[in-house]
């Protein structure tokens, strides 16, 4: 049993000021003042969160450990790594899904002259070899995306993958790659001084705080209607009622006005929902993108 008064600790497998980083750093305040006891974040960024998800399933079960994550490293990586070190439904027990309609962005820096999605196709025509695309991790969904958005526009494009969103963006923002993909709240700020032109946006509606950009789907561009899934993970074998009072715990701190604002500023819209709900839509997130992975000719090394 977790000792009540004991530190929990929350892994993360990416840097800190990233979106799931401030993500966790929100449910870790919150958290703190319903179970009042205190809930603190540790970064073991690397490899897409495979270092925090291998953290997480060497920690005991005794409710002293939990990860924040995103479905790239728990729905992702079992499909493009051959030993990611961990077996999601056999090592990791779900805890409770944070939110499910987490956009990400494709946005241009103002160099480009793009205004509209499309011209990205006239652009790399004229500028043959030039079409990098940063993404936030390699072997994530958004590498996947980059093949299809390419051949959606018909274009040459390759994926650039860095570790987070957050540097995809600082490179963006100056001008050492055309193209990224993160999520709006790592975006916006230089959306606003006018570094980077939003394009388009995942989902199947308008984000909340881009309501004059497009989603993929508005522009012709299908494939991108998914948007992501964070959810909170205990060791298997960690005691029921453990889970229950975390998920618990979770569920009234989305109900919470103050977070559910925060949230909305990192491109989340806050859904609570139970264990199931969390295993049920990180399922639906690899049936949807394991084909897409395979018929790309990806070999998981």
């Amino acid at each position: 049993m977790a000792d009540s008064k004991a530190p929990v600790r929350i892994l993360v497998g990416f840097p800190v000021s990233g979106g799931l980083d401030v993500t966790a750093r929100i449910l870790a305040e919150s958290m703190s003042q319903v179970l009042e006891q205190p809930f603190m974040v540790e970064n073991r960024p690397g490899a897409g969160g495979m270092l925090a998800a291998q953290a997480l399933k060497a920690a005991k079960p005794d409710g002293n450990t939990l990860l924040i994550t995103n479905d790239h490293t728990v729905a992702i990586l079992p499909h493009t790594v051959k030993n990611p070190g961990f077996e999601t439904a056999r090592d990791f027990a779900p805890v409770a899904l944070l939110s499910d309609r987490v956009a990400f962005a494709l946005a241009t820096n103002s160099g480009t002259r793009i205004t509209h999605l499309k011209e990205i196709t006239e652009w790399a025509r004229q500028n043959p070899g030039k079409s990098n695309i940063g993404i936030p991790a390699p072997r994530s969904m958004f590498e996947f995306a980059v093949g299809l958005l390419s051949k959606e526009l018909q274009f040459d494009a390759a994926a650039a993958a860095y570790r987070g969103g957050a540097p995809v963006v600082m490179d963006l923002a100056s001008g050492q790659i055309p193209f990224g993909i993160s999520s709006p709240f790592e975006l916006l700020p230089f959306a606003k001084n006018q570094k980077v032109r939003i394009l388009a946006v995942s989902g199947t509606s308008r984000h909340r705080y881009l309501p004059d950009v497009p989603t993929f789907s508005e522009l012709g561009v299908k494939g991108f209607e998914t948007t992501n899934i964070v959810g909170i993970y205990a060791p298997a074998g960690t005691p029921p009622d453990l889970i229950a009072r975390y998920s618990n715990a979770v569920r009234v701190a989305l109900a919470s006005e103050k977070v559910k604002e925060r949230m909305h500023t990192l491109g989340a819209s806050p859904n609570y929902g139970s264990a199931e709900a969390l295993a049920k839509g990180m399922q639906r997130i690899s049936d949807t993108w394991g084909p897409v992975i395979r018929q790309s000719g990806h070999q998981p090394e």
